[in-house]
């Protein structure tokens, strides 16, 4: 039940039974929102400042005959204009009700099928196979796991992937950085490590298992494939701790092998988008012996792109971008209606070339998406923590884990909008106080279980809710079931314009408003939830915090965060 989208489709009935010549587009861009002041009402429209601006109506024209429609419909308490064109509805009390015995029968509260079962492919993190995952992969595995459940279940038929990249240049440098250590070890040698390797420990205890368990004088290749497969295992490792589970991990080398490298750049050359020649030096590169080289390059500039682009490199090499465009043709020809890829915010430049390579394939019916996030700025005794992959000097998931509980790593990842730079303060994390929101929001959980088991062990039992129940509540109270009538248009924007965050906001502003209301029985005995001299008010209060608790974790179980029942 969305009483917002209710009230809007209401609007837009009115406007086309008495208004003439009022087309979709505009009808689109009508809203119903809660207003930022509820004195001026439950509810708010901008449904007349739309038609006044989009088809030049005189509103003075239509503002009487709307509203006295409006006001004649069973929904409303009063319905008023407000100048430049914004209609306030007040929602009669019956209605809050309604919800309230609606988000108690129904589990599913605040979801529908908005998805109708189209497919999407959600593509994150997709981390070199050079190493675990670190602190810098942390955002945008919790960003594209919590996006996928919230499109599933909205009725999107959602797999989570990870693309592999198994080949190339930085596997080499794995390769010869492991051997290096294999080496090294059966020398016992204490060569100098070459900058240009990978640095870390678990490269040592990797090369360590081959020499015990693989003849590590096999094939270059084989061996390449056991040391992509071991840091692999690591990665499933930090993915499990961390609650994520993939559909799919896609070797890069596998689609080379699949051909559909070869059917890209024959696509593209049948189309005459491919051409030998030179691009000019990239912005940026303060090289003074840059050379201009002679490549194969993709008219992608014909599609949208800034410039052209090198798909093979004057050493006979295909480029990343080759071997990306034939992973995004792979995930279209399984059959998806949506590309999602959640990238970090470095690769925003990379977007326009993916979409100019979709387009000149032909694949111009895909809806394709990107979602960046920002870097994450870790922050330990209240100072920067610097990281570099190469150098070993980075942060493990593993090790964070170690110290704070998945659960609120999960919750800190989305405590910013995805494009805004994030502070990950470790000893905030670990805080039992209202400055840490997760802990409030568990805490809220916990105190609605105290005054439940409270009841319980007074004798009293729950009769069933009924009208005669509600009416007992006050309108503060009231209040805050308008706040919970609000958790349907949450999901659906989170999911309409990808933003996970949406769902924290929501529930640290409800945590915060229960905490606000369980605060004032302590000023005002009669204010309390449970009232000593009148069961029914006691019944109704608690059955209303049952109802903060059921979206308090349905949003949680969104987030894959496990409610905390005690504290």
């Amino acid at each position: 039940m969305n009483i917002y989208n209710e009230i809007r489709h209401l609007i837009i009935e009115v406007i086309k039974n008495n208004i003439e010549g009022i087309n979709q587009s505009t009808l689109d861009l009508i809203t119903c929102e809660q207003p930022k002041n509820l004195k001026f009402g439950d509810l708010s429209s901008n449904a007349l400042m739309i038609l006044g601006k989009k088809n030049k109506i005189d509103v003075k024209s239509i503002e009487d005959v709307v509203i006295s429609e409006l006001n004649s419909k069973k929904l409303f308490e009063k319905v008023t204009y407000i100048k430049p064109g914004f209609i306030n509805f007040t929602l009669k009390k019956s209605i809050w009700y309604d919800i309230m015995i609606h988000i108690l029968k129904h589990n599913s509260f605040g979801f529908r099928n908005i998805g109708l079962n189209k497919k999407v492919i959600l593509e994150f993190i997709s981390a070199n196979p050079t190493g675990p995952l670190h602190v810098g992969h942390l955002r945008g595995a919790v960003f594209g796991d919590v996006l996928a459940n919230l499109m599933q279940k909205s009725g999107y038929k959602v797999a989570k992937e990870y693309y592999v990249n198994d080949i190339g240049n930085q596997i080499e440098v794995l390769y010869l950085t492991v051997k290096y250590h294999i080496e090294n070890k059966l020398n016992k040698e204490h060569l100098k490590q070459p900058e240009e390797m990978y640095h870390g420990e678990y490269l040592k205890y990797i090369a360590d298992e081959i020499i015990a368990n693989e003849d590590y004088k096999k094939d270059k290749n084989l061996i390449k494939k056991i040391i992509i497969d071991k840091v692999l295992k690591l990665i499933r490792r930090d993915l499990n701790n961390l609650g994520i589970v993939f559909d799919n991990f896609i070797s890069e080398k596998n689609i080379h092998e699949k051909g559909m490298l070869n059917d890209v750049i024959d696509n593209l050359n049948k189309k005459n988008l491919l051409f030998t020649g030179y691009l000019e030096k990239p912005k940026g590169i303060k090289d003074k012996d840059w050379k201009p080289k002679k490549q194969l390059i993709f008219k992608s500039s014909s599609y949208g792109d800034d410039n052209d682009r090198a798909i093979k490199k004057n050493d006979g090499n295909w480029t990343y971008f080759a071997s990306d465009i034939a992973y995004h043709h792979y995930k279209v020809s399984r059959g998806f209606n949506e590309i999602i890829n959640v990238w970090g915010a470095d690769h925003a430049g990379y977007i326009k070339r993916i979409n100019a390579s979709l387009l000149a394939l032909g694949h111009n019916k895909i809806t394709f998406d990107v979602k960046l996030c920002q870097i994450v700025n870790l922050l330990e005794n209240n100072k920067s923590v610097k990281m570099s992959k190469r150098s070993g000097n980075f942060i493990l998931i593993d090790d964070i884990l170690k110290k704070i509980d998945k659960d609120v790593v999960r919750f800190f990842m989305l405590i910013r909008k995805n494009d805004a730079h994030l502070d990950f303060d470790l000893k905030k994390c670990l805080e039992e106080t209202k400055e840490n929101p997760i802990f409030y929001i568990q805490y809220a959980i916990a105190r609605i279980n105290s005054a439940n088991k409270f009841f319980t062990e007074k004798g009293l039992k729950f009769r069933g809710f009924n009208e005669k129940l509600f009416n007992k509540l006050n309108d503060n109270e009231i209040g805050l079931l308008k706040k919970l009538s609000l958790w349907p248009k949450v999901i659906e924007n989170s999911v309409f314009y990808k933003e996970p965050h949406r769902v924290v906001y929501y529930l640290i502003d409800l945590a915060g408003l229960l905490h606000n209301y369980w605060s004032m029985g302590k000023l005002d005995i009669d204010l309390r939830v449970i009232n000593e001299n009148d069961n029914d008010v006691t019944e109704a209060r608690l059955t209303l915090l049952n109802v903060i608790s059921k979206v308090i974790r349905s949003g949680l179980d969104v987030l894959a965060i496990q409610p905390m029942e005690k504290m």
